[in-house]
């Protein structure tokens, strides 16, 4: 249903002393603590993981590349900040080890380990019992003490002289962390001395800035060496390869030229020479051909001679021809032009005939050359196809070295880059100082308003919870709730607690005393709603589940209001082991219940008057063996009906339900039951306890809670009906008005 408020605030209003003095003590301390505080001073330094730098050769031609600057490479920075090998080399730099603030002097009465002081404590008194010479196994036993004594004293002075104390101090001061999600790393340092931190963060920054150079340069002097050693033996490894493959070409005979082996250029060579000499004949041939069909005609010969010759036949031509129109055939001139006309058409005959024979014979010769080059060609074929066999392995030792010699070009190209790049690392390659540190003028701590907000917040929380805490811790009856769960009755009726109640045990002065009360109210709502039914002659049975719980008290309050209401009534002491009524009304001395048992009273001897009381009463008696054995449901109705002729209501006082078994056997004569549970003092495992014993008769069963602080109970917040009570106490009087005589 929810929290309920006013119960919780009911609670901590119930217990606002204890609240007060938790937080009042609380808050005292802690502002002592703070008063004992120091100024702290914070310097800090702020660092950039950056790749960007000058470079010396192209980025992707770098052998050592840069760190990438990623949340990892940042967090491995801030690793190498935080190490021993750099904090060490700060501390020894500024002299850590010898500060009082890192390393403070050992008391006098500490560096007296505690065995070497129980080993004096124990010569001591072994000297005092045995005098100077002690025995053997007692010295035996302090030697051993002597001899562990040494040995702390040589742990001690090694852990005094190393540094781990130092640096355990320095790292719970040293702040190393990522600003924001920024790649800029803070190194913060706050200590007592300004001065101090502002050395420790730049000694520390200097010492992490060698580091990673000497890191930078340790890496490239290793690949520098590491390229070297594998040059040198590739050069090796190369030279061995040329070696081997010009061994086997010269072996097998191939003869490597300016492009490739000489074998595979004569085979092509050839080859090509073969296609010339085909396209020559197949030329020649075809003019040859061409000539001869033509018959040697003047025009199909291309030779300046015969050019020459066929302009000369016909210039003459020309000349006769004009002449032969002017004279007649017989003329002189025209029988010189006949004779010179003649010599030429002769001449160029012959040399047409001598142009087609050369033609002829050229063509013959290209048949011939084309017919040597294919012969040729055969043979260097048929050797080609031999020497393929030592070829094949030639071809893997010529890769192999081919390889060797390409990875030794690009090692040897990587050597001369590393060589460069170890000129420019003159700092860190991805690591740049942004911000130096600086000496602290204004304390960053410690913040004592916000300590002292803190230790007053704390001590209200602390306090409240102890509060809340002892309320749930709590296991006694404080509701009628947890009766009626536990027990499973209807209802729990509530008896309050009296201030003026005075002695134990003595409920029924203040019934007669304060009649108008609220106490004696509840008394007569008790009889009136539960007990006035009984018919003619009634029993009650009073009983808890534990001593001092108010059942004594509980019967002869009920035995007073049931006389004063007109009853008659005697109460029946049945706890025989450790009885109350006795003690209150002096009858210890006289006969009781227990000698009405054992026969050796009779009724009339065993009930008694008192002058104080309106009641009558049978003291418990003296405990005796059969007492015990007789006791049982049958000898309590029998004396019942022995008291009817006198008394209209027995109450019967029993011992606790938990203790003995003789309250069972009045409760199941009796016919009220009136459980007694009383408020803080009953505990829900008593409550429990009696549940477990049997089943609970609820006709007859009736629950009442006695002493409740209804105060109390109202303002520390519990359930059931303390608020209605406290509401009407009013209508009730002064709980401290008597009765008028």
């Amino acid at each position: 249903m929810g929290p309920d408020f006013r119960f919780i605030l009911r609670v901590l209003a119930a217990h606002k002393m204890l609240i007060l003095f938790i937080v009042v003590l609380l808050t005292a301390v802690t502002a002592f603590g703070v008063s004992l505080l120091k100024d702290q001073y914070t310097s800090e330094a702020l660092l950039l993981v950056d790749n960007r730098q000058v470079r010396v050769v192209r980025a992707e031609d770098q052998a050592l590349g840069s760190i990438p600057a990623e949340d990892a490479a940042i967090l491995s920075e801030i690793e190498i900040l935080k190490s021993t090998a750099v904090l060490a080399r700060a501390v020894e730099d500024l002299k850590l080890a010898t500060n009082p603030e890192f390393n403070p002097p050992i008391q006098a009465d500490e560096t007296k380990p505690l065995v070497e002081r129980t080993t004096a404590f124990l010569r001591d008194k072994a000297h005092v019992i045995w005098g100077e010479e002690l025995p053997g196994p007692v010295t035996a036993i302090l030697a051993h003490g002597d001899g562990m004594t040494k040995d702390t004293l040589a742990r001690e002075a090694h852990a005094s002289a190393g540094i781990d104390g130092v640096l355990d101090r320095l790292r719970r001061k040293l702040d190393v962390a990522i600003v924001g999600r920024s790649r800029v790393i803070q190194v913060r340092y706050t200590g007592k001395d300004p001065e101090l931190s502002r050395d420790i963060v730049a000694t520390i920054v200097r010492r992490y800035m060698e580091t990673r150079q000497q890191m930078d340069r340790d890496l490239s002097t290793s690949a520098v060496a590491w390229l070297q050693d594998r040059i040198g033996t590739l050069r090796k490894e190369v030279a061995e390869a040329d070696q081997r493959v010009e061994a086997i070409r010269f072996k097998a005979g191939l003869v490597k030229g300016g492009n490739g082996l000489m074998a595979t250029g004569e085979l092509e060579a050839a080859r090509l020479r073969l296609a010339e000499a085909s396209a020559n004949r197949a030329r020649m041939v075809a003019q040859a051909e061409t000539l001869e069909r033509r018959g040697g005609q003047a025009g199909s010969i291309a030779s300046p001679v015969v050019a020459q010759l066929r302009a000369t036949v016909a210039a003459i031509s020309t000349e006769m021809a004009q002449l032969s129109r002017q004279y007649g055939p017989k003329h002189p001139r025209i029988l010189e032009l006949q004779a010179r006309l003649s010599e030429a058409n002769s001449s160029m005959q012959m040399e047409m005939r001598r142009e087609i024979n050369g033609v002829r014979e050229a063509a013959n010769v290209a048949v011939e050359q084309e017919n040597a080059l294919k012969a040729m060609i055969t043979k260097l074929e048929a050797g080609y196809q031999t020497m393929a066999g030592e070829a094949v392995p030639l071809r893997t030792l010529e890769s192999e070295a081919t390889a060797k010699r390409t990875l030794l070009d690009s090692l040897m190209a990587r050597l001369e880059e590393v060589s460069a790049q170890q000129d420019n690392r003159a700092f860190p390659t991805a690591v740049k100082l942004v911000s130096e540190p600086q000496v602290p003028h204004e304390p960053s701590g410690p913040f004592r308003i916000l300590l002292l907000i803190a230790g007053l917040a704390a001590s209200v929380f602390i306090a409240v919870f102890t509060v809340f805490g002892i309320e749930l811790l709590q296991r006694r009856i404080r509701t009628p709730e947890t009766v009626r769960r536990i027990l499973g009755v209807g209802n729990v009726h509530i008896v309050p607690h009296h201030s003026t109640r005075g002695a134990r045990g003595r409920l029924y002065q203040i019934f007669q005393n304060h009649p108008f009360s609220l106490f004696s109210e509840s008394l007569r709502a008790l009889f009136r709603n539960h007990l006035s039914d009984l018919g003619p002659v009634g029993s009650i049975a009073v009983t808890s589940a534990r001593p001092q719980d108010g059942k004594t008290s509980m019967s002869l309050a009920v035995a007073q209001v049931a006389a004063q209401a007109g009853r008659r009534v005697v109460v029946v002491d049945t706890d025989f082991r450790r009885s109350r009524i006795d003690g209150l009304f002096n009858l210890s001395a006289k006969k009781g219940l227990s000698d009405w048992i054992a026969g050796t009273a009779t009724l009339d001897e065993i009930v008694h008057s008192s002058d104080d009381v309106p009641f009558a009463m049978i003291p418990a008696g003296h405990l005796m063996p059969e007492t015990l054995d007789r006791f049982n449901v049958d000898g309590l109705v029998h004396l019942m009906a022995g008291l009817s002729p006198h008394f209209d209501l027995v109450v019967f006082d029993t011992a606790p339900a938990l203790a003995v078994s003789d309250a069972r056997i009045v409760c199941g004569a009796a016919s009220k039951v009136l459980f007694v549970s009383r408020w803080g003092h009953t505990t829900a495992s008593d409550l429990q306890a009696v549940a477990d014993l049997g089943p609970i008769d609820h006709d007859k069963f009736v629950a009442v809670m006695t002493d409740v602080n209804l105060k109390k109970a109202a303002s520390r917040g519990y359930e059931g009906p303390y608020n209605s009570y406290m509401a009407t106490r009013k209508y009730y009087g002064d709980s401290t008005m008597r009765a008028t005589p």
